[in-house]
């Protein structure tokens, strides 16, 4: 059989001639040196529509212009319509991927556009490309405890087996992120849904953190809160709810909470003021994630998730 190569004008000539005289699909492919999968998706694809793949009429013409007009046709520049670019636009500039942009289209009824047109218009106006998240290292800079609890904490490994498969809502992670001047915002997330809570913690004294907790949750079911073995998250007794800690240098461990906190990294940098920073923009913060897709829940929010409710993006 010969390499790899197109159907020409020749071959199709000869396709219609044998077809005429009889001959079957596997005796063609062989006699013209192709896979008879080439000879089957020819007819299939370049036939006249009123004809079936096994009537023996076949116009070399018509198939051959078919095939020049579909490979005229192949690559050209996908147009992205303007009600679509402003809206795609917007979300880039709320730090939506174009991934999440296509899913919530589809999702919502929108209108049917890939995320592949949505990166190739990016990337045909550079004027746009800083609106995209590249994902950066981190490192996990976590330091091992140098000295000996004197309470006892409960360990991961014995956490809820409900925690660990994501079955029930109302398991939670809990992380500080630093701002300027050595100052945390409290994240809380949701491990079920990824709906997250947001307080500043402008003191790591663990007895004021778990009051800062207390208000972050005091709506929302909580079985059990997961976190690291920071100070300002010890003295568990005096929190309201179960707590587990990690075992040291193991961020994976609660990985979605590092994870949204590296999505807060486009809005709350290392200088960003917390504590000049009011409660309402940090509600306005909470509202902005919870309100974003993912592509985990087939793009919806993690509020939809959550509340069990439709809420309109696009339109």
């Amino acid at each position: 059989m010969k390499k790899y190569s197109r159907v020409s004008y020749e071959d199709r000539c000869q396709i219609s001639a044998m077809l005429k005289r009889g001959f079957k699909v596997f005796e063609i492919a062989t006699e013209l040196g192709f896979d008879k999968s080439t000879i089957y998706r020819e007819l299939k694809r370049n036939s006249d529509e009123n004809t079936s793949l096994y009537n023996a009429v076949y116009n070399p013409r018509l198939a051959h212009y078919k095939s020049v007009k579909r490979s005229k046709s192949k690559g050209r520049k996908k147009i992205i319509h303007s009600t679509y670019k402003s809206i795609i636009i917007e979300k880039l500039s709320q730090g939506w991927s174009p991934e999440k942009i296509a899913g919530r289209f589809k999702r919502e009824r929108f209108g049917s556009i890939s995320h592949q047109t949505i990166y190739s218009f990016i990337y045909e106006n550079s004027e746009y490309k800083e609106l995209l998240r590249f994902g950066k290292k981190r490192g996990i800079g976590r330091r091992r405890q140098a000295s000996i609890r004197s309470e006892k904490l409960n360990n991961i490994s014995v956490r809820p087996k409900s925690a660990d498969n994501r079955s029930r809502f109302g398991h939670w992670e809990r992380d500080g992120m630093y701002g300027a001047n050595r100052k945390q915002l409290l994240v809380c997330l949701e491990r079920k849904s990824r709906l997250i809570r947001l307080e500043k913690m402008l003191t790591t004294r663990a007895k004021d953190v778990h009051e800062i907790t207390r208000k972050a949750l005091e709506k929302d079911k909580v079985l059990t809160i997961t976190n690291d073995n920071g100070t300002e998250f010890r003295r568990p007794h005096l929190s309201s709810y179960p707590i587990y800690y990690c075992d040291p240098m193991k961020p994976n461990q609660r990985g979605s909470v590092e994870n949204v906190i590296g999505s807060l990294r486009r809005l709350i940098k290392r200088t960003t003021d917390l504590e000049g920073m009011t409660d309402k923009r940090v509600k306005e913060i909470e509202n902005y994630i919870n309100n974003t897709p993912l592509k985990m829940f087939d793009y919806q929010t993690p509020y939809e998730v959550y509340y069990k409710k439709k809420v309109a993006l696009i339109v």
